[in-house]
C-alpha cells in the first residue's frame, strides 16, 4: 500500500515537472512568436510610411502640396522637385542630366502639344518654368520621328505646306517652320537635308496672310534673304534701303512698347542676317 502511494506521487511529480517543462517551451514559443510578429508590424509600419512619401510628395522632411489644378501624371510627380529647385536656384528649370530633369523635358513636350490644361501651364509659367521655343523643338525632337509624321501629313494633305501653328500636332507646324529658318542660313546637316530632298520637301512656304504686315514682310524677307543667299552686306543693303531700315525700326518699336503680337515677332525673328532688336548692330 506504502509503495503503491509512493509510486503514485512520484508519477505525480513527474507529470508536473512535464507540464512545467511544456508550458515553459509553450510560453516561449508565444513569446518568439509575438517578437516576430512585432517586428514584422514594424517593417510593414516602415513600408507603409515609404508608400505613404511617395504618394504624397514631399522636398525632404517638408511637405510639398500638389494644387489641385494638376491632373498631369507626369506634372504631379515632378511638383514637389521644381518648388525645391524653385527655393534654392531662384527658377523651376531643373538641368536635363537628372530624373526630374527628364520629367522637365517630358512637361515640355506635352505643352507645345497641347497636353497639358490652360491652369496647368498658368501653374508653370507663374512658377518661371521655361517652355519650348521653336528652336528647342527642332533640337529636341527626333529627326525621323518628326520626318515620319511630316510624310504622313503629306500622305493625307498631299502638300508640305503644313501650318506653323497646326492645331492638331503644334510640334510638326513648329518643326518645320524652324527646318525652313535654318536651311536658310546652311544650318540643317547635310544628312537632313538630303533626307527632305529625296520626299521632294519644299523649303520655301507658300502660305499667305492677307494682312498688310505679312505683304511688306514677304516683301523684306525675299529681299533680305536673296543677299544672304548672295553673300551680301545686309547692313550696306539697309542704309541704301532705308525703306526697309524704317520698317523693320516700325516693327522694332512696336515690340519695345509691348504693341507686336507674338506671331509677328516669330515671323520677324525669321528675317536672315539681322538681329531686328538690336538696331546697333543695323541702324
Amino acid at each position: 500500500m506504502v509503495h503503491g502511494m509512493a509510486l503514485a506521487h512520484i508519477l505525480m511529480l513527474v507529470s508536473l515537472s512535464v507540464a512545467t517543462a511544456f508550458i515553459a517551451d509553450t510560453a516561449l514559443a508565444l513569446m518568439n512568436s509575438c517578437h516576430s510578429r512585432a517586428n514584422s508590424c514594424l517593417l510593414t509600419r516602415s513600408r507603409s510610411i515609404g508608400c505613404a512619401y511617395a504618394s504624397s510628395p514631399s522636398d525632404g522632411d517638408r511637405k510639398i502640396d500638389i494644387p489641385s489644378v494638376v491632373v498631369s501624371p507626369v506634372l504631379y510627380q515632378v511638383y514637389p522637385a521644381l518648388v525645391a529647385h524653385k527655393d534654392t536656384y531662384g527658377n523651376p528649370n531643373i538641368p536635363l542630366g537628372s530624373t526630374d530633369g527628364k520629367k522637365c523635358k517630358t512637361l515640355r513636350r506635352l505643352h507645345f502639344q497641347n497636353k497639358l490644361t490652360e491652369s496647368e501651364g498658368t501653374l508653370l509659367t507663374e512658377m518661371g518654368f521655361i517652355f519650348h521655343s521653336f528652336e528647342d523643338v527642332y533640337y529636341e525632337c527626333d529627326f525621323d520621328e518628326m520626318l515620319g509624321k511630316l510624310l504622313e501629313y503629306k500622305k493625307e494633305f498631299d502638300t508640305y505646306q503644313i501650318p506653323k501653328k497646326y492645331e492638331l500636332d503644334p510640334e510638326l507646324g513648329a518643326w518645320v517652320t524652324m527646318l525652313r529658318r535654318l536651311h536658310r542660313t546652311n544650318d540643317v546637316p547635310q544628312v537632313q537635308v538630303d533626307k527632305l530632298d529625296e520626299v521632294g520637301f519644299e523649303w520655301v512656304s507658300t502660305r499667305k496672310c492677307g494682312s498688310s504686315f505679312m505683304k511688306r514682310y514677304r516683301e523684306v524677307l525675299s529681299y533680305l534673304t536673296k543677299v544672304v543667299e548672295a553673300g551680301g552686306d545686309v547692313f550696306e543693303l539697309l542704309h541704301e534701303d532705308t525703306d526697309i531700315m524704317k520698317w523693320i525700326e516700325v516693327q522694332r518699336l512696336a515690340h519695345e512698347n509691348g504693341n507686336l503680337p507674338e506671331s509677328r515677332i516669330e515671323y520677324m525673328d525669321d528675317l536672315p542676317g539681322i538681329d531686328w532688336r538690336n538696331p546697333s548692330s543695323w541702324a
